[in-house]
C-alpha cells in the first residue's frame, strides 16, 4: 500500500535532496492550494512545489502554487506511491514530474535530456549521490524506470478537480465563492 511503501522510503538511508524530493514524509507548512487533511511525500525546494497523498486515496498528487490556476493547483502525477517512484527513476528526479501538466511531450523530453547534460562545478559528487540514491531505490522496491509522460497526462485528464477539499484561505486567495 502506498503509505506502507512511502514509510519504507522515507527510512532508506540516501539523499533524497538529490532526486529533488527534500524532507520526504515531514510535515510541512501547507499552502494556500494544499488540500485539507494531505499527507506530505516531499517537496521539491522551490516555488513551494510539494507532493501530497490524499485522505482515502492512493495516488500521488503534486502541489504548484506558483504555476497552477484554480483546477491545475493540484493534479495526480501517479496511480500510487511505487508508480511515483518509477517515474522518479526514469526522470532521475522528482522536478520533470511537477511539469508535464503544461509540457508538450517534446518538450518533457528535452528538460530530461537538458538535465542530464547540465554541468557546474562540483557537480560529480551530486551526480554521484544522485545515482546511489536512484539504484538504492530501484533495489529496495524492485522498480524500473517507467516514462511517464503519458501515464500523467491520461490521469491528469481524468482527474475531476472538484473532488478537492481546501481551506478558506483558499478561496479567499483566489476570490472564490465558498463551496456550499
Amino acid at each position: 500500500m502506498t503509505r506502507d511503501d512511502l514509510k519504507r522510503f522515507c527510512a532508506l538511508d540516501i539523499d533524497f535532496e538529490s532526486i529533488g524530493l527534500m524532507e520526504p514524509g515531514l510535515s510541512l507548512e501547507p499552502y494556500f492550494c494544499t488540500p485539507m487533511n494531505a499527507e506530505p511525500v516531499g517537496r521539491l525546494g522551490c516555488d513551494g512545489i510539494h507532493f501530497v497523498l490524499l485522505p482515502g486515496d492512493e495516488r500521488v498528487f503534486c502541489v504548484d502554487p506558483a504555476m497552477g490556476e484554480p483546477g491545475t493547483y493540484v493534479l495526480p502525477v501517479a496511480t500510487d506511491f511505487l508508480e511515483f517512484l518509477s517515474f522518479v527513476l526514469y526522470c532521475r528526479d522528482a522536478n520533470p514530474l511537477s511539469q508535464i501538466w503544461w509540457l508538450t511531450e517534446e518538450r518533457f523530453r528535452e528538460l530530461l535530456e537538458e538535465d542530464k547534460r547540465a554541468v557546474w562545478p562540483g557537480c560529480e559528487t551530486f551526480f554521484a549521490g544522485k545515482q546511489t540514491a536512484l539504484e538504492r531505490i530501484a533495489r529496495a522496491f524492485d522498480l524500473a524506470p517507467a516514462a511517464p509522460y503519458q501515464q500523467v497526462k491520461a490521469l491528469q485528464a481524468a482527474f475531476d478537480p472538484t473532488i478537492m477539499k481546501f481551506s478558506n484561505e483558499y478561496y479567499d486567495v483566489l476570490g472564490l465563492e465558498y463551496p456550499e
